[in-house]
């Protein structure tokens, strides 16, 4: 009962037009009831008496009723859908709006497909039922009820004798409305996995085609397509066994009334008129109880799809602004500490990345009591560069996360500007942290749409100022549309390092206090990483930078170097400072050096191979 008065809690902004559309379906019913009645007076007073002008009379009078009663019933239709459209238009625009304001832990564990699948498949079935089911359920109660009471007014005998089987048949509906809820549940949630399966199939298609694992992907999709399959014969199969019985006893009402209707007419009981009337009124007692099975169908979807809509909207956002909005963000100067930050993964949340990584090396239950972080405590002033280094899991990602707020601390506080971030509003804090991820995403638009995505009242100047400055304008004008060109979906179309550049125009457009390089670079050449690192020089003056990033080429800007281990620092200093320390910097900054000498070494072979094959063609 609370999912019904949830599911109509939609519905009480309309609840003008659905009354409009059951007062007509009330006058619609009322035709129905008194359309028998009608001919029952046509046959005894009319065809019986011999009189043509009675029959003709009474004709009109039932031609009259039907065509009031078409126009009661498109006005009804269209009314009760337009109900139907703004209830789920609502709640497709709650729920994406919940969704929006979910955070990065809900994501964490949320299957896409699962997503995709509640906010289509599931939401229809809650609009059938809305639109057409719960008022077609009305309407046979309706009906059903009101012929029950004009049939025994006119014959109570004959009534009762011919509704001998209803009780049967709603035990049959009875029994097949326990069966086939639990059969809808378990479509819906199979429709959910398959929809999954296809938008991981889809979203790692050059992945699957790398390895050349279509046929294991094919076999995944058709095992979840069979189970999908099965489970909708398994609902047919329940369908298939109740249907036909109604109908059965359906039709078995309008026999027996036929049958003691005409013994009753027979011996002068009951008139032809009143006969004709009650084969009229039969189907006023049958089509209700057949439809019936069609919507328990309805409303089993309905409540089976609804929780699932509700799970979403009634998942609590774990991060959010403060309840009076907050402070405004736009004066921050960027001065940021971290106070003691401790964070661990709740049950609500699991590692991403790298964290994932050394979760599953753990032994079991250890991901689960270590903090990712662990008391990390560091000032970084206005304008100053900080580069962040670490081994993988080391924490380096979950550190800057905490700064935008994609996840609260556990423990300790982070302060911009000597203010708490959770007291910031968050759009205006996260607006005031340009960040560039290392795994750019890019949307289906124009590379103008891309590059303002975060400022899109910015003019064609700024955006094509911030494309310079990221080392991709020059790239965008031999694009056939220039800014205008659309890419496709996730930026296809575009290199690695051409996204990359797009995303850090994206950033550098915003011109924010605080800036973050998330390994920016690692998709694109030495080449090009040295011309950005050359444009984001002056990108950074004024602004407070952090540098996450393996290759030490990209950190030679920074003010100060930060090795994490483990969730702790390790170092910290400048890079003169960590090279006289034998830690891991050190280490890292001779294996690179060794891989870069060696890659320089081959291209120096390569090169001479070329001029020696090259004078040997000359002399030849």
């Amino acid at each position: 009962m609370k999912l019904f008065s949830r599911l109509f809690g939609f519905v009480k902004p309309y609840s003008g037009r659905a009354l409009f559309a059951l007062s007509l379906m009330t006058l619609g019913v009322s035709f129905d009831l008194l359309a028998p009645w009608l001919l029952q007076l046509a046959v005894d007073n009319g065809i019986k008496g011999g009189s043509m002008k009675i029959v003709i009379q009474f004709c009109l009078l039932l031609a009259a009723g039907q065509i009031m009663k078409t126009v009661i019933s498109y006005l009804q239709g269209y009314n009760q859908e337009l109900v139907g459209q703004n209830v789920i238009f609502d709640m497709r625009e709650k729920l994406y709006a919940h969704l929006q304001k979910l955070s990065f832990s809900y994501y964490d564990k949320a299957q896409t497909g699962q997503i995709m699948s509640r906010m289509t498949g599931d939401i229809d079935s809650i609009k059938n039922f809305i639109s057409f089911g719960f008022i077609n359920m009305v309407l046979g109660v309706l009906t059903f009820g009101g012929t029950i009471v004009v049939m025994m007014l006119l014959n109570w005998k004959v009534t009762l004798i011919s509704m001998t089987t209803v009780p049967l048949l709603i035990l049959v509906l009875y029994q097949f409305n326990k069966k086939v809820g639990p059969a809808w549940g378990e479509i819906r949630e199979q429709m959910g996995k398959l929809t999954t399966t296809l938008q991981e199939n889809i979203a790692g298609i050059r992945v699957v085609k790398a390895f050349a694992q279509e046929k294991l992907e094919r076999k995944k999709f058709g095992v979840r397509n069979e189970v999908n399959f099965d489970t909708n014969m398994s609902r047919a199969k329940l369908e298939a066994n109740s249907f036909p019985v109604m109908n059965l006893f359906g039709g078995a009402v309008f026999l027996l009334m036929n049958w003691v209707g005409g013994i009753y007419v027979i011996k002068g009981e009951m008139t032809i008129g009143t006969l004709t009337a009650f084969q009229w009124y039969a189907w006023g007692l049958i089509w209700p109880l057949q439809m019936m099975g069609w919507i328990v169908n309805v409303m089993q979807q309905a409540f089976k799809a609804a929780p699932r809509v509700f799970e979403i909207l009634d998942t609590p956002i774990a991060v959010e602004s403060p309840a009076d909005g907050g402070r405004p963000a736009d004066g921050v100067q960027g001065n940021v500490e971290f106070r003691s930050v401790s964070f661990r993964y709740s049950e609500e949340t699991k590692p991403l990345d790298g964290e994932q990584e050394k979760a599953n090396s753990s032994e079991p239950g250890e991901a689960r009591s270590k903090d990712v972080l662990d008391s990390i405590s560091l000032k970084v002033h206005a304008g100053e560069a900080i580069a962040i280094l670490g081994g993988t899991g080391s924490g380096k990602s979950s550190l800057i996360q905490m700064l935008a707020r994609f996840y609260d601390v556990s423990d300790g506080a982070v302060f911009i500007d000597g203010v708490d971030v959770r007291e910031y509003n968050l759009g205006q804090l996260r607006k005031a942290i340009g960040i560039v991820p290392q795994e750019t995403f890019l949307f289906s638009a124009t590379i103008r749409e891309n590059i303002a995505f975060g400022c899109p009242e910015a003019t064609q100047e700024e955006i094509e100022e911030a494309a310079r400055r990221a080392q991709i304008h020059d790239f965008i004008q031999t694009m056939p549309d220039g800014y205008d060109t659309v890419i496709g979906e996730r930026g296809v179309g575009l290199s690695g390092g051409q996204r990359q550049r797009v995303a850090l125009a994206r950033a550098v457009l915003l011109n924010p206090p605080i800036l973050v390089l998330d390994e920016a670079t690692a998709s694109v050449d030495t080449a090009t990483e040295s011309a950005i690192h050359e444009a984001l020089a002056d990108v950074m003056k004024g602004r407070t930078t952090f540098i996450v990033a393996q290759r030490l080429s990209s950190i030679q800007r920074a003010d100060r170097i930060i090795v994490l281990e483990d969730g702790h620092i390790a170092e910290q200093g400048t890079h003169k400072e960590l090279m006289a320390n034998d830690g891991f910097f050190r280490k890292l900054y001779q294996l690179q050096q060794d891989a870069e000498g060696f890659n320089a070494s081959m291209e120096l072979t390569q090169h001479a191979n070329t001029a020696v094959s090259g004078a040997w063609e000359v002399k030849a």
